[in-house]
Order: structure tokens, then C-alpha cells, then sequence
């Protein structure tokens, strides 16, 4: 009993100090004291009271507008792999997120301007550092321009401060002043910065600016940098400013080719850490249509075709065919991403069948055929998908430089038997006319897409899909100490939602000529598996310089504040 007592007794001890630890550690909050608040988190013995109490510090000095030190948390509790903690809304536990300016250092929050100021003007001059140069605070408001130049603001002067909001439009300039609509040849974006930068985004409970939802304007990846001194994983490419086109889609504004989106990285990430990583969508006829087409075709067996009932004859073989299911596998369906995928499966198989135009040069299917000697079937079946297209990947001897080459893209094709049943049975094999469209789309890719840019767009969705893969299977993040997870997990970043796209109007057209009726019907879809493409065995070293050149020209730039991307 003495001892039971005791035991109770040593419990509601604890009990009371942890309490006490706690209110102190809330108190420290409320108060602003973050440096002496993450210390009380860091000290805590219990793993799990530690973790989210360090995210609470890291979501109160976001809140407060303290991001040096927000930043700071983040990197501690991402070390123990912990995002998780921060919610899909930002928030740590179920506290509510604090107002900007509640708390002491929120009122006058001296520490991130100091932090501004002497990451900005001579960064090595300030007594920190062991130069010379001190800043204490003063009661007013500063401004630094991308000059470096610091000038005294006076609230009261609205049209001042309005100029300074356009000057500093959000995300267009870099801290060392560059700007982002410039074109450029070669720009670079940090994965792991721009992570930073969006997960204290969220913590604010803000939405990402448009160039990080386009990956600064860059519109083909060329170059994939790894730097682990740094810690940081490098993306290059062409750049330059960005618009919207007729369609909406996101476009560069003076060569119209689509820009990356960071949306696509997220979706293709999540895939790569996958236990499948193989993504796409199927555009299939279902059975009972294609029943219905093969009946319908059997009642109007033997009966002539004039220029009168052609019309009316072939619009009833359509409406038997009717819709087709699409079914999108390996990411979300309710992404943009998942949209692009169906967008160009569908508009290949109109250019197959002459509904659409293709290039100078290339013949659709069906003409190809009624200029051929190949018997007529009653529906031809036929079966065009895209994949992947990369011969190999240029890599650096140490495995921290890679460059992305080849067309990406190819399509694929194969004839397939509807049976009795209406069921369609594969049959592995591909007819020359059938091959003969897949092989003319993959050698006019680069004409089509300039025409289309669903398939510039596409191609964007493969490159990024073996950039995602490359640091999967390169263990690229461990060797720059980095945890991808607010990219490659669901708990993480969220991607803008979309309708899903379920069903498809079928794509069946016809050629009459003196003798006979050409049909043909057409399913297919895009399948995307990654992995081959990254092999080591697929990896050649690069022979001519340029790719370490590329490495060796940003390994020993100084990158400043929230810069997350460079030119």
C-alpha cells in the first residue's frame, strides 16, 4: 500500500512539472520568446510532446512574420522527418493559427528586418560576421530596394508605399534582383529551397505565388545539379516570362511552349516513391457498344450507301459505338496533370483517323488505307498508346550531374480482334498501316507538338517523371542530406483539384470510296513507367564537358535569403 501510495504520489508530481513545463512553454509563445520556446521544445524528454511542440514554435513565428527563424524550425523537424506534424493546413496540434501581430516580437518584429538588411547589404561587413558594421532597431518602418539601398518609410505616404508593393511584386524578383520575366537560357530552381519556401507558406496559411506554381517560368529540363556540400538538388533549364494562351494553358509568352508546373513535380514525385511507379490513363470502348456496333453493322449488311442515306447510316454506327471509359491509374485523377494525360491520348487518336490535321508529310490511318490493297474488315480495331522515349541519360563520372536527352515521347501500337461477344482480344501484333501512323507521330513529335502544345505539355509530364525517378532511384535526397516528403507524400503539398475526366465521346470515322466502306475505331492511352530509363546500365557518361561545366559554373554561388531560384 506504501508503496502504491508513493507511486501515485511520484505520478502526480510528474503531472504537476510537466503541466508547469507546459504553461511555461505556452507562456513563451504568447510572449514571442521563440529562441527560449524552441529550446524548452528541444530539451523535452518526451519524443513526441518534443516534435510538436517544435512545430507549434515553427507555426507561431510564421504567423508573426519572424521566417528566418520559421525556417529554422522547419529544418529541425524535417531532420526528424516529421511534416506530418504540420496538417494540411499548416497548423501544429489543433491550436488555431495566431493573427499577424499577436505577441510580444509580432508588434515590432525587429529580428526578421535585421535578417533582411544583413543578408541583403554586404552580407560579410556586419559584426556577426566579424566585420565592422552593427544595426540596432528603431521605431519606424525601413525599406530595402534590390539595390541593397535602405531608406526610412513614412505609413503615412500611401502612394510610397504602393509603388513599393509593385516594385516588390510577390515572387517576380529574385533577392539579388533578378527578374524572373526576363528571358533566360539556363535557370535554375533548388528543389529543396523552393520546399522551404512552401512549407512556410503553409504554415502562414498563404497559397504559392504563380512562379512557384510554374517553376520559374522554366520550359524543358535540361540539367538535374547535385550538390551536397550545399544540400541542395538543382533543376535547369530555359526560362522566360509566361502567359496564359486561348485554352489556358500556361505558356511561355515568346516561344508559346508550356512551362513546368510544380503541381506535375508533386504528382510525379508521390509516383516515383511509390511502391508502382508507373503512371497513365486508358481510353477503352466498352463491350456492349462495340456489341451494338457489330449488330448494327450486321442489319445493314448488303444494303447500298447512297449520297442521301451515308449521313443518317454512319451517325447510327456512332451512336452504337456511343462513349468510352477513361480510367487514369498511378496518380490522382483529379489533377490537371491526369487532364493532360487524357487531353493528348484523345486528340492522338483524332489525328490517327483524320479527324484532326497533322503535319505536312503525314497521312492519317484511314487514308493511308483506302490507298492500300489491305481487305476491308467490318470495324478495324485499333490501339495506339503513348510512352516513353529517352535513349539514354548523359550522367557526370561522381553521379551529381545529369543531363535529360532524347524525344521523350513515342507512340506505340497494336490490332486487336472484337469477338462475338463484343469484347476486344488483344492480339500483340501490329499491321504495317497501324505501325506505320505510330512510327510517322513519333518522327514528326517535335512538329506536331509545336502545333499542339498538349503534347509540348506531355512531354514536360515525362521529364519530370524520370527527374522524380532519378533522385528515387539515385538516392539523390540522401545524399544531400535532404527529406523530400512535403513533395513525395500526400500529407504533404497540395496539388490545385480537377474535375476527374471519366468518359470520352468514341472516335470512329469512316472513308467511302467506289467500292468499299472504311472503318475504324480506336482505343489506347498513355503508359509511363519510369525506372528502365534511369537504369545505371542506361546512364552514359558525359564524354564533351559541357554537362561538368554546367555543374562546376553554380557549385560555388552564394545563394541569399528565400532565393529558391537563380539565373
Amino acid at each position: 500500500m506504501l508503496l502504491r501510495l508513493l507511486a501515485i504520489l511520484t505520478s502526480l508530481c510528474w503531472c504537476t512539472a510537466s503541466h508547469a513545463q507546459t504553461d511555461e512553454f505556452h507562456q513563451l509563445l504568447r510572449s514571442g520568446e521563440y529562441v527560449q520556446a524552441l529550446g524548452y521544445a528541444r530539451s523535452n524528454q518526451n519524443p513526441d510532446l518534443r516534435r510538436q511542440q517544435i512545430a507549434q514554435v515553427a507555426r507561431h513565428q510564421a504567423a508573426s512574420g519572424v521566417q528566418s527563424g520559421a525556417m529554422r524550425s522547419l529544418s529541425s523537424l524535417q531532420q526528424m522527418g516529421n511534416l506530418r506534424l504540420l496538417g494540411s493546413n499548416g497548423q501544429a496540434g489543433s491550436g488555431p493559427m495566431l493573427p499577424r501581430g499577436q505577441g510580444g516580437a509580432a508588434m515590432a518584429d525587429f529580428d526578421t528586418l535585421i535578417d533582411l538588411i544583413k543578408a541583403t547589404v554586404a552580407p560579410d561587413s556586419w559584426d556577426d560576421l566579424g566585420g565592422a558594421g552593427t544595426i540596432t532597431p528603431f521605431p519606424g518602418g525601413i525599406y530595402v530596394n534590390r539595390k541593397g539601398l535602405m531608406v526610412p518609410l513614412d505609413s503615412r505616404r500611401g502612394s510610397e508605399l504602393q509603388g513599393i508593393r509593385r516594385e516588390q511584386f510577390e515572387g517576380m524578383f529574385s533577392d539579388n534582383g533578378q527578374d524572373i520575366r526576363e528571358h533566360s537560357s539556363m535557370r535554375k530552381v533548388s528543389l529543396v529551397r523552393l520546399q522551404q519556401q512552401l512549407e512556410l507558406l503553409r504554415l502562414r496559411g498563404e497559397t504559392p505565388n504563380a512562379a512557384m506554381r510554374n517553376l520559374a517560368g522554366i520550359y524543358k529540363v535540361r540539367y538535374v545539379l547535385v550538390y551536397p556540400q550545399q544540400g541542395d538538388i538543382v533543376l535547369a533549364g530555359p526560362a522566360g516570362p509566361w502567359q496564359e494562351d486561348a485554352n489556358g494553358r500556361v505558356v511561355n509568352a515568346n516561344n508559346g511552349k508550356p512551362v513546368l508546373k510544380l503541381d506535375y513535380l508533386v504528382e510525379l514525385m508521390r509516383n516515383a516513391y511509390s511502391e508502382n511507379p508507373t503512371f497513365g490513363c486508358s481510353i477503352t470502348p466498352r463491350a456492349e457498344n462495340l456489341l451494338k456496333a457489330q449488330q448494327y453493322l450486321a442489319a445493314h449488311n448488303g444494303k447500298s450507301l447512297t449520297i442521301k442515306n451515308t449521313a443518317a447510316w454512319i451517325e447510327g454506327l456512332r451512336q452504337s459505338v456511343g462513349k468510352q471509359d477513361v480510367e487514369v491509374f498511378g496518380t490522382d485523377n483529379q489533377t490537371h496533370l491526369a487532364r493532360v494525360l487524357v487531353e493528348a491520348d484523345h486528340h492522338m487518336k483524332l489525328i490517327g483517323l483524320g479527324e484532326a490535321p497533322g503535319v505536312p508529310g503525314m497521312s492519317s490511318y484511314l487514308d493511308n488505307l483506302v490507298q492500300s490493297d489491305e481487305p476491308a474488315q467490318a470495324v478495324n480495331m485499333l490501339r495506339w498508346w503513348f510512352t516513353t522515349n529517352y535513349q539514354t541519360l548523359h550522367a557526370s563520372k561522381d553521379g551529381f550531374a545529369y543531363e535529360v536527352v532524347g524525344p521523350a515521347v513515342k507512340v506505340l501500337s497494336e490490332n486487336e480482334i472484337v469477338d462475338k461477344l463484343g469484347n476486344r482480344q488483344q492480339t500483340g501484333k501490329s499491321d504495317p498501316l497501324t505501325q506505320q501512323f505510330a512510327s510517322e507521330f513519333t518522327h514528326n513529335f517535335e512538329m506536331i507538338a509545336k502545333r499542339y502544345p498538349v503534347y509540348q505539355e506531355l512531354r514536360n509530364i515525362f521529364d519530370l517523371a524520370v527527374v522524380s525517378m532519378l533522385i528515387k532511384s539515385q538516392e539523390l535526397d540522401r545524399k544531400v542530406g535532404w527529406n523530400p516528403e512535403f513533395y513525395s507524400q500526400s500529407y504533404g503539398f497540395q496539388p490545385t483539384r480537377a474535375t476527374a475526366v471519366t468518359t470520352v465521346e468514341s472516335v470512329v470515322s469512316h472513308r467511302i470510296t467506289e467500292k468499299r466502306v472504311v472503318l475504324a475505331a480506336v482505343s489506347g492511352g498513355v503508359v509511363v513507367d519510369p525506372r528502365p530509363v534511369v537504369e545505371v546500365n542506361n546512364l552514359k557518361q558525359d564524354d564533351y564537358g559541357i554537362l561538368n561545366a554546367e555543374y562546376q559554373g553554380n557549385r560555388d554561388i552564394a545563394l541569399r535569403g528565400n532565393t529558391w531560384w537563380w539565373d
